[in-house]
């Protein structure tokens, strides 16, 4: 019997969502012997959580890789392939904060966990009054920290938020248009060895292809533009009509433009739109 090893990040979100894959292939293939495996990262979502799950793929300690996609901020090695992304959840960003409605009502440097230093350069555009902190630990231990004082607000993905049951913690969901996620945020990708056949088929009937084809559009974007603070948003409609909002956050600007066409031609309109910005950022 063909075995298939699973592998997720620690963490309470990322073990569910580990979980949740290995339950609809089992389901899927009640004749393969599928496990699954969590591999320590030593870190919150953006510190090391792709990079540690391609290793352990690399060296074959696992055949599918179960991964937050906002965390895979490089490009795949050529020997690993994206095989499918899983229903997309909420992409945008949300606030939990201490006694404040939304971001807005924050007293001038009040302190602000975020994610990433992505993170951090959309708020100090979009809310220059605020001081950022770097969130270290994983959210269930950053949020209970929040009684303490310690930040007067935490902003974290939506999805995050939604996985760990505590969409009745958000204050305020952050709007796209107006504070725009990471590429890839709120999807989960499975990566496996670019040569694996038999992992490729069997997560593939997991694909949901809109999900697939926004984050192929909103990665392209994002890769193309390395060493700046990006945001991405796609959407796809029924007929297959792809749309992507892309932000640059610039000192205390937030750049912003938008493409559409053809969800099957994602990655070239990514490409397009990010050679359009490349010439924007050259003019300031």
């Amino acid at each position: 019997m063909a075995r298939i090893t699973i592998g997720n990040r620690d963490g309470t979100l990322a073990i569910r969502h580990g979980r949740t894959v290995l339950e609809r292939l089992v389901e899927e293939w009640p004749d393969l012997q599928l496990t699954a495996k969590t591999v320590a990262s030593g870190g919150p979502d953006q510190s090391g959580e792709a990079s540690r799950l391609l290793a352990a793929l690399t060296r074959n300690a696992i055949d599918v890789a179960v991964i937050n996609l906002a965390t895979l901020t490089e490009a795949l090695p050529a020997e690993l392939t994206l095989a499918a992304v899983l229903r997309r959840h909420d992409p945008r960003s949300a606030v939990v904060a201490k006694g404040y409605p939304d971001l807005a009502s924050l007293p001038a440097g009040a302190v602000v966990g975020v994610d990433s230093e992505r993170d951090a350069a959309f708020l100090a555009a979009t809310h220059p009054g605020l001081t950022t902190r770097l969130l270290t630990q994983h959210p269930e231990a950053e949020l209970a920290k929040l009684p303490t004082g310690d930040y007067a607000a935490i902003i974290l993905p939506a999805a995050t938020l939604i996985g760990l049951d505590m969409r009745d913690h958000v204050d305020e969901w952050l709007e796209q248009e107006v504070y725009t996620p990471a590429a890839g945020q709120g999807a989960v990708g499975l990566v496996v060895r670019a040569d694996d056949d038999l992992a490729f088929e069997t997560v593939y009937p997991l694909q949901h292809r809109p999900s697939f084809d926004r984050v192929r559009a909103e990665r392209a974007f994002s890769l193309a533009l390395d060493g700046h603070r990006v945001g991405a948003a796609a959407t796809v409609t029924d007929d297959g009509e792809l749309t992507l909002l892309g932000a640059v956050a610039s000192g205390s600007t937030v750049i912003q433009g938008s493409v559409g066409g053809e969800a099957k031609e994602a990655d070239e309109l990514g490409k397009e739109l990010a050679t359009d910005f490349a010439e924007r950022l050259q003019a300031l």
